[in-house]
């Protein structure tokens, strides 16, 4: 196994940790996000003009209403670099159902996309190699904000390309329920690392206990999978069975992340993102 910067990959675990564990909380006790309701054409078009964001000043063409179809608006908007305060505005038609950017930049860069509050909507970040590969896909309801926030490489010119259409996003039922069933191992993981690593709750023998029913667990998912998914469950398998001898940091292993990445971004095109079901911290 590969060990990483260990430091860095738990603070990097812990947050997303507690992001994933407030995000089920938040959606298992019924709280609501505000709703902001999605403003007309006519409404965008006269309203006032978006504050100036980082140079240059993202242009943004006018919305788009063709004679038929599901297709209710277009609209381009360009930048440099990445944004972190501000957000890019996007002139939703209230009668879209969706959202569904195509990205292009001018040099190689990953980046990490979020239309609104994510969590509180029980949607997903999109992430990855902006390449022009996949369309980044949202479904917009009620409660639904029209502020995109992109994260880029520095100095590198991006383009949107964004269609409202009256189509809703339609999830994969399959990847849903894969993807749950997938939130059970990575928990039991992460569980076991900080039971005991963070709070000294067991010892190694109840750690490795635990990781070899997560392994287990995903010999199961690759068995019965039905999606893309099936490839990522068998490797994680045999990370699981094949890990480190130092006890409480199977989530600090370079190989773990590497299997871990591609499964977490799956889920995430679906709007079906991976929670942390925590036993400790809370």
């Amino acid at each position: 196994m590969i060990w990483g910067d260990a430091a860095d990959t738990r603070a990097r675990r812990v947050r997303s940790g507690l992001v994933l564990a407030v995000a089920a909380l938040v959606l298992t006790t019924g709280c609501v996000a505000t709703a902001t309701e999605a403003r007309s054409v006519a409404e965008v078009a006269s309203g006032p003009t978006p504050e100036a964001s980082p140079d240059p000043t993202p242009v943004a063409t006018p919305v788009v209403i063709p004679a038929d179809g599901p297709v209710v608006g277009e609209q381009t908007v360009s930048g440099v670099g990445p944004r972190t305060e501000e957000r890019v505005p996007l002139a939703v038609p209230a009668a879209a159902r969706s959202v569904l950017i195509d990205l292009s930049c001018d040099a190689p860069s990953h980046f990490v996309a979020e239309l609104g509050d994510a969590m509180m909507l029980g949607q997903a970040q999109l992430s990855g190699e902006c390449d022009g590969s996949r369309t980044l896909a949202w479904p917009w309801t009620y409660g639904s904000s029209g502020m995109l926030w992109l994260s880029i490489g520095p100095e590198v010119g991006w383009t949107l390309s964004v269609t409202y259409s009256s189509e809703p996003f339609v999830q994969d039922a399959d990847l849903v329920e894969e993807c749950e069933a997938y939130s059970q191992v990575y928990s039991q993981v992460s569980n076991a690392d900080d039971g005991y690593g963070f709070y000294a709750a067991f010892g190694a023998d109840e750690w490795n206990t635990r990781v070899d029913a997560a392994a287990r667990s995903a010999a199961a998912l690759a068995d019965a999978s039905d999606t893309s998914l099936a490839d990522g469950f068998a490797a994680m398998r045999d990370v699981l069975a094949e890990r480190s001898p130092i006890p409480g940091g199977m989530t600090e292993v370079q190989e773990f992340w590497e299997v871990h990445r591609p499964i977490a971004e799956t889920c995430a095109w679906n709007h079906s993102e991976i929670a942390v079901y925590a036993e400790f911290g809370g």
